[in-house]
């Protein structure tokens, strides 16, 4: 049944596995478990039946006699639980049955059993996003997989190069990028050798290849060797497979990226169209391609100079992305606290077992001991007072340090909630600013009417441009990984300025962008894209009309330094130390009325620190304030 399973055609696999079925004995408790056990992974987008799969194998186990007798079969049974454990987001009962599995488990036994296994735990790293600690499993199950014998190579096929991609890919995620393009290349290499081995199909070698050189493309694009990236990536939509375009989506996207920064953007809008399509196609989208392809699409018209659309289709993107980014963090921050608790409990059952095996060697220690009581009479006297000193020491030590602990956790609990309470609150407020400004449109109201219906709609705008802010600080995602790429900063500049030139338009202000040429950083490019554009929104803001707003972009001989230059009210001397404090007390109404929410700085402040850089404010001269923002080459 391996084989059959391994084929990788889930739907004449579950065929195959059907007419099987007949022909198993009704005692053969391990043929019965593989039965249900591929039956359940070629449904897995059936949770239902999956799950009715899963209960029917463990039901051969409940006798905890059988479980001893068939631990291989017992193991499956249990990893088909887990999987469905993992969908339903029970991440506890799916670590509760993983545990089982590793004191059931031995690699040697059932080398493919235990692959796939180490696999499932890598995907429970992955979701933690400790990228590198799922690479090294993912490479355990390569290497454990290589010592499998008696199974056709060409069912062995899909789940080495996959084990190769995915810790390729977990690596690339990790920021290890140089491991990530060996472990890509290898992959290609694998896949290469089979099939002039002839141990493959062509329609498999194809497919596979696509996914490879499809990330490999991708990490090339983030290296800037975009040639390189154009190369990679023509290649992996030229192929044929079985699978037709919806396997290339990702490709055709990165590859528009890549023609948009080699201003090749006619090209890039087709490819985009085309993903579109094909996204539209195949509804059930488990990879969130539709958020990736607005922001692609976003990008797009921001090169074009469509700043209308642009901001739109970014502000779509970062609705979705926000939403989901507030559940993952919460199961994320969920499941580290189990797993830790779980491996805690396995922790304390081996040292348990371990401790019975030394109490006969401690009652031995103790005849010995009793020896030397006569000697050690006198120490112990003078050292009595001093255990007792060292005993309240390390009384008050372990006491200060759980009130560290469940301090913060409580601030973890209230970042959390924060969290929640805002995305709830966004979307009746939206619908309370669509509805007046609805309203506002009719001609029928009195204009007392008409300003009360302004009054709500400015409230609700400020509202929810509040609540934005909220879910884009790192409020409870202290530890979230930087994602870098290298960032061309003065284009990241410029096409910051010329967004919100439209803003400035508003009040009759001018943005001016002076800049010394291209300066390349390795930087999150969404994240220090926020920073800027929240402090040239607030030399807005907090400006006359009619006055000039100063972008200067200026490099050290071992940093850049940026410079926001307004014309506006300034910052008194006693608010300079509390403005970059979160929900700071030194703020201040806009020129034209413009609400402040005093969270925009410390989100800048802990964006720019996470980079190693520094950003700080002083007097402009000719009245107004200057901000810098300084961040190192390397």
């Amino acid at each position: 049944m391996d084989s059959v399973y391994l084929t990788s055609n889930l739907a004449e696999t579950s065929r195959l596995l059907d007419s099987l079925k007949p022909k198993i004995d009704a005692n053969d408790i391990n043929e019965l478990t593989n039965f249900y056990y591929y039956k359940g992974l070629t449904s897995y987008k059936d949770t239902l039946s999956m799950n009715r799969y899963a209960d029917s194998a463990l039901a051969f186990f409940e006798d905890p006699n059988r479980q001893q007798q068939f631990p291989m079969a017992f193991a499956k049974a249990l990893m088909l639980k887990s999987d469905v454990y993992v969908f339903f987001k029970k991440y506890d009962k799916a670590l509760e049955n993983y545990f089982k599995i590793k004191s059931t488990l031995n690699k040697t036994d059932d080398p493919l059993v235990y692959a796939n296994y180490i696999t499932r735990i890598a995907h429970l790293y992955y979701v933690q996003n400790l990228f590198k600690q799922a690479a090294n499993y993912h490479l355990e199950a390569f290497n454990v997989l290589e010592s499998v014998n008696g199974l056709d190579p060409r069912s062995m096929f899909h789940i080495k190069q996959g084990a190769l991609n995915n810790a390729g890919f977990s690596y690339e995620k990790a920021g290890m990028l140089d491991s990530a393009a060996f472990l890509y290349r290898k992959g290609l290499s694998f896949i290469q050798q089979q099939l002039k081995q002839n141990t493959v199909t062509i329609n498999q070698h194809n497919q596979s290849k696509i996914v490879l050189l499809d990330n490999l493309g991708g990490l090339m694009a983030k290296l800037g060797e975009l040639k390189l990236a154009e190369q990679y990536l023509q290649e992996s939509i030229s192929l044929d497979s079985d699978a037709k375009e919806k396997i290339k989506i990702t490709a055709f996207m990165k590859l528009a990226d890549v023609y948009r920064r080699l201003n090749k953007l006619q090209k890039a809008d087709s490819l985009l169209t085309i993903a579109k399509n094909v996204i539209q196609e195949n509804p059930f989208d488990p990879y969130l391609l539709m958020p990736r392809w607005n922001k692609a699409k976003s990008e797009l018209y921001l090169s074009k100079g469509n700043y209308k659309e642009a901001y739109r289709l970014l502000n779509r993107y970062s609705v979705a992305m926000d939403s989901i980014n507030v559940e993952n963090e919460l199961s994320r921050v969920d499941l580290k606290v189990r797993f830790k608790n779980k491996q805690t409990e396995q922790d304390l059952k081996s040292l348990t077992k371990t401790n019975e095996h030394i109490t006969f060697y401690l009652l031995c220690a103790a005849v010995f001991i009793i020896m030397l009581i006569c000697i050690v009479f006198l120490v112990i006297k003078n050292a009595r007072q001093a255990h007792k000193t060292e005993k309240a020491t390390i009384k008050h030590s372990e006491e200060l340090k759980k009130a560290m602990v469940r301090l913060e956790n409580r601030n973890k609990d209230y970042a959390k909630m924060m969290k929640v309470m805002a995305h709830d609150l966004k979307n009746p407020l939206g619908g309370m600013v669509g509805i007046s400004n609805l309203l506002l449109e009719e001609k029928r109201f009195l204009e007392d009417d008409r300003e009360m219906l302004q009054l709500i709609s400015s409230s609700g705008n400020n509202a929810i441009e509040m609540i934005n802010q909220l879910l884009n600080s790192n409020l409870a995602i202290e530890n979230e990984v930087l994602t870098k790429e290298k960032v061309d900063i003065q284009h990241l500049l410029r096409q910051c300025t010329e967004l919100l030139q439209y803003k400035a338009d508003e009040k009759q202000q001018k943005i001016i962008f002076i800049s010394g040429g291209p300066v390349y950083l390795q930087l999150s490019r969404e994240k220090i894209w926020r920073v800027f554009n929240n402090l040239v929104v607030n030399a807005i803001k907090f400006s006359p009309n009619h006055t000039v707003v100063k972008v200067l972009l200026e490099r050290l001989e071992k940093s850049v330094r940026i410079a926001i230059i307004d014309q506006g009210i300034g910052v008194p001397e006693n608010d300079k130390q509390r403005i970059f404090e979160m929900f700071t007390s030194a703020k201040r109404t806009g020129t034209s009325g413009e609400q402040p929410f005093g969270i925009g700085l410390s989100i800048s402040k802990q964006i720019v620190e996470s980079h190693q850089g520094k950003i700080w404010l002083q007097d402009n001269v000719g009245g107004g304030t200057i901000f810098y923002v300084e961040l190192p080459l390397s």
